[in-house]
């Protein structure tokens, strides 16, 4: 019997043809105008919150964003500005769209958040164009591009302000993905004419300009050239590593950017990066890496059971000092052997699609893992917001091939998790509609995180529950002594809110902690003198108020503090003293 010839595959060298897509307006426009649909409709609630978190600080209370024009000051000024001088982190794109936002819509939070939602219903829809170009199949990039939509680890993105960072600078890459397939099929034809060269030239300059202003926005944005490597390489070129060699240098221009970005923060902020989060604070490198690792796998489960979401992960009850011996972490080391296993097994059958998802994943997670360094942060939803890209494509791909060919059960499949995501979407933006929804809910899934006690003090203290906001804030203050760290803001608030209750023994108290443990503060000065004042100490009260006067001298209000407590303590000439001290420093004013 004679065997049929089977022509031999081409070899992994060939670089398969780049065909363009073929745009069909009629079904293309209508998906679009779904994805769009979709991504606003869940976002839809986040338009009525307020100012959250990191809001208050960096626009709320931001100066800076009453002066649009002032250009100068967004790129010579760090990204929290006045409010955290010391915070390492540079942004000016970020402060500077807030400053729009201001001079367009006012100071309110809406114009904000309409923003923010907006923005993240165009990065869906490039989302769906980017991956029907690259794959060149409808069906995997509508489900893609409908589950990126309505994610609910976006929620800590979209629904607070400052996702702006992340919504920015994602809008920015993939705007430049976009603009690189374009100049990867046009490097692939013959470019006889002048013109054609120079528009070359222009796409990458272009490219180059786009890589600057996502990370302007923001500085995770430094993996760009290394997603569109990985796009051109196992999307375009089909995994040929000889057809990319000629390309390389394409990709060493984009250093021109990523030097000016650096040159740019290191004379703003300084050459150090973030500090750690205090929790990670006196772990070792291999304490460090075996965290990353366990918080990579848990960072796939919440990906793929969005349920349970939080605003701050750290936990002053359990510092991060893991071991071998602790299940996750045995449990993400063996995830990493199984994701080798399958990185090759996809590599052999020559599935480029999974393996660039899986890229794209770990590539875009990777500066913000602690895996190469430590970071500012141990875990946080809003890191997910480019990585989730990755499984989403994962996931869209799965569900089409299940939908082609197990129809009802795949459409099934799609409603249900699409219900699942917009209803999880739907409920965790109300958890960021105020101050107090937010560090409620935080306190109740995380009870160890000292901020979210704090943010819980605070509320309450607003609404003039002051025993509840007592026990907050010395359950904030407690909670970082236990890890052997002071919590200067929760002590403050603490002893305010006793000097309220009229517990003025117990705000000396505190006060007086404050002074031992943190940089001399004349309003804590004034606070001490005042409640000592209540307690009949003229000695202690005056002794508070010098030191007040010696901190501010210029400050005629401590002038009348001072006579206060003289005429409470019947001495009525040097009471008389002071109030003219005071009266004298308003008329030089």
């Amino acid at each position: 019997m004679t065997r049929k010839h089977r022509p031999s595959p081409p070899p992994r060298s060939a670089a398969p043809a780049a065909q363009p897509t073929t745009w069909r307006w009629r079904q293309d426009l209508p998906l679009l105008a779904l994805v769009t649909l979709v991504a606003l409709a869940g976002f839809a609630n986040a338009l009525c919150n307020g100012f959250v978190g990191d809001d208050v600080g960096i626009i709320e209370h931001n100066p800076r964003l009453d002066r649009p024009w002032d250009v100068r000051t967004f790129f010579t000024t760090p990204y929290w500005g006045e409010y955290l001088p010391n915070s390492r982190l540079y942004r000016p794109l970020t402060t500077m769209s807030f400053a729009l936002d201001r001079a367009v819509f006012g100071p309110a939070p809406f114009g904000v958040h309409l923003v923010n939602v907006l923005t993240n219903a165009a990065i869906a829809a490039l989302v769906y164009a980017l991956v029907l170009r690259y794959t060149r199949r409808r069906l995997p990039a509508l489900l893609t591009a409908l589950l990126f939509s309505i994610h609910p680890v976006h929620t800590e993105v979209v629904a607070n302000g400052v996702g702006r960072a992340e919504l920015g600078a994602t809008l920015a890459m993939l705007v430049a993905l976009h603009l690189h397939l374009s100049y990867i099929r046009h490097a692939d034809a013959p470019q006889p004419r002048r013109r054609a060269r120079l528009k070359q030239a222009a796409r990458l300059a272009t490219l180059a300009t786009l890589y600057l202003v996502a990370l302007l926005f923001k500085e995770s944005a430094v993996v760009l050239p290394g997603l569109m490597f990985l796009a051109e390489w196992l999307l375009v070129r089909g995994g040929a590593w000889r057809a990319m060699l000629p390309r390389l240098p394409g990709y060493l221009l984009l250093v021109v950017p990523l030097a000016i970005f650096v040159a740019a923060r290191v004379a703003v902020v300084g050459p150090q990066p973030p500090a750690p989060q205090e929790v990670l604070l006196g772990a070792s490198t291999a304490q460090r890496l075996l965290h990353a690792s366990a918080t990579t796998l848990q960072y796939i489960g919440q990906l793929a059971f969005p349920l349970w979401l939080c605003a701050d992960y750290s936990d002053y009850r359990n510092l991060i000092r893991p071991t071998l011996a602790d299940p996750l972490v045995l449990a993400s080391l063996a995830a990493w052997v199984g994701l080798a296993a399958l990185t090759g097994s996809l590599a052999r059958r020559r599935r480029h699609l999974p393996l660039f998802a899986l890229g794209w994943f770990f590539l875009a997670l990777l500066p913000a893992s602690n895996l190469l360094m430590p970071v500012g942060t141990i875990r946080a939803d809003r890191l997910l917001f480019v990585p989730s890209l990755g499984f989403t494509l994962i996931a869209g791909d799965l569900l089409a091939r299940l939908t082609r060919h197990q129809k009802v059960l795949g459409v099934s499949l799609v409603l249900i998790i699409m219900g699942f995501y917009g209803w999880r979407t739907w409920t965790r933006n109300q958890d960021w509609y105020s101050q107090d929804t937010l560090w409620a809910r935080t306190v109740r899934d995380n009870p160890g995180s000292a901020m979210a006690w704090y943010g819980h003090g605070q509320s309450l203290h607003r609404q003039q529950q002051l025993e509840l906001a007592a026990q907050a804030y010395e359950r904030a203050g407690q909670l970082r002594a236990s890890a052997g760290f002071f919590y200067g803001d929760a002590h403050r608030g603490h002893a305010d809110v006793l000097r309220i209750l009229g517990d003025d023994a117990g705000a000396i108290r505190q006060y007086q902690l404050l002074i031992e443990r943190e940089p001399p503060d004349f309003r804590v000065y004034v606070n001490l003198a005042q409640a000592y004042k209540r307690q009949n100490d003229t000695a202690q009260a005056l002794a508070a108020i010098a030191e007040a006067i010696r901190l501010q001298p210029d400050e005629p209000a401590l002038w009348d503090i001072k006579a206060s407590i003289l005429r409470q303590a019947g001495m009525t000439l040097e009471a008389h003293a002071a109030s003219q001290q005071a009266a004298q420093m308003r008329d030089r004013r």
